[in-house]
């Protein structure tokens, strides 16, 4: 009988953000009499917990030397966003330690990897994750293993863009598979290796009539209040300076509704930034005099019942996001998207029909989306019935499963037998 090629999914990310979120589906869906999957890891964590409830905790692989950032702390650097001339030298000295550090120990994996490609006896290396990328295709030249690269972001600067495009061209990066086409599009060469696969999501995980609302009772929001929400790191990229400032436009134009009016960001800074931007978002909020109208909840590890009580959903995001999860996420629970023409969002959201998409940074077009939804809930209504569907019909995590199944399955039959 034919043994299962052995697939090892390399995954830096260990919190329930998207990238892991994505890669826990296909392990969870992934058909295991076609494929024998193992996890590798950084450490144990939300996303490990996941993966160990689908009875795959004796497939994963938890590795030191494999940080989850260049930039995770070592020599119990701590963050001084603020403090005296010394404390910020100090601050800075410790994070350069913390990056060689981790580099080193990045080779030194590396280059014992033979070890654990043959005890392990892997066919093939998926890769999730820009580290992991570059991490699994290392791996790979220096093993002569074939290696899926699954592509979530685009690059945002020009030697980690030009890094990225030399590793693609390696020959043992056999598939590259990108979670949308403006993802796709930073590859210049080696675009026959490149498929078109959508993130996915269980809609039954993300389902308003399944889940109990927390977020109106934790901060005593009036029932009739209509909430304006977004989920996600709060990292400068994700643009929540842009809703704060649509915000101020569409408070100044609600008059005697603004009571009723609430908008909330559900997420924090991750630990490795330097600079701590959910302090600077509410000092901004202060700043602009719309304490009374925001909350700011920090890092929820469910988000489920946050979105359950939101009205509509804004993502923000001025830069070109790959194919944020967290806009499926919201239409699966029947919430209107209102965001800017960028990246992989105008792939999810259907302008006009499941929400509004706005002229990139046009703060003033945002407000004007998000005002005509507070003030119609009939079209808040139609538009999260049509976005549920939409993910329903193209983003299931079982339908985009089964096409990556089809992709490791089409690398194992050409280029394991080599």
């Amino acid at each position: 009988m034919e043994s299962l090629p052995r697939v090892l999914f390399i995954n830096h990310s260990v919190r329930d953000g998207g990238p892991g979120r994505s890669l826990f589906y296909i392990l969870k869906y992934i058909d295991r009499t076609k494929i024998d999957p193992y996890v590798l890891v950084p450490k144990e964590d939300i996303f490990t917990d996941l993966v160990k409830k689908e009875g795959l905790g004796d497939k994963i692989i938890v590795e030191g030397k494999f940080p989850e950032n260049l930039q995770s702390p070592r020599l119990n650097w701590i963050r001084f966003s603020t403090g005296n001339a010394s404390q910020s030298v100090l601050s800075k000295l410790l994070k350069i330690a913390s990056v060689t550090l981790n580099v080193i120990d990045l080779f030194l994996f590396i280059v014992t990897s033979p070890f654990l490609i043959r005890k392990r006896k892997i066919d093939i290396i998926y890769c999730n994750g820009t580290q992991a990328k570059i991490v699994g295709a290392l791996i790979g030249f220096l093993n002569r293993c074939p290696v899926i690269w699954h592509v979530r972001n685009i690059q945002q600067t020009k030697p980690l863009g030009i890094t990225i495009n030399l590793l693609a061209s390696l020959t043992v990066i056999k598939r590259i598979i990108c979670v949308s086409r403006p993802t796709a599009e930073q590859f210049r060469s080696s675009r026959e290796k490149i498929t078109v696969i959508h993130n996915g999501i269980d809609p039954e995980d993300f389902d308003s009539e399944k889940t109990k609302g927390l977020l109106r009772l934790e901060f005593d929001i009036p029932e009739g209040a209509v909430i304006v929400g977004s989920t996600g790191r709060i990292v400068p990229r994700k643009g929540y300076e842009y809703l704060i400032r649509a915000a101020l436009s569409v408070i100044s134009r609600l008059g005697d509704e603004v009571s009723k009016v609430r908008f909330v960001v559900v997420g924090d800074t991750p630990y490795f930034f330097q600079d701590n931007h959910l302090q600077f978002l509410k000092g901004l909020v202060r700043e602009l005099g719309l304490e009374e109208f925001f909350i700011f909840t920090g890092y929820r590890k469910d988000v489920g019942p946050y979105l359950k009580d939101f009205d509509i959903f804004v993502i923000p995001s001025n830069y070109p996001d790959p194919f944020p999860r967290v806009v499926i996420e919201a239409m699966s629970f029947a919430l209107p998207v209102v965001g800017f023409q960028v990246g992989g969002i105008v792939e999810a959201v259907e302008n006009g029909v499941t929400g509004f998409l706005n002229e990139p940074g046009n703060t003033e077009q945002l407000g004007e989306g998000i005002l005509k939804l507070i003030q119609d809930k009939s079209l808040r209504v139609s538009m999260g019935v049509g976005g549920r569907e939409r993910v329903r019909r193209l983003f299931s995590a079982k339908e985009r499963t089964k096409d990556i199944e089809e992709n490791i399955l089409e690398v194992a039959r050409k280029y394991t037998k080599e």
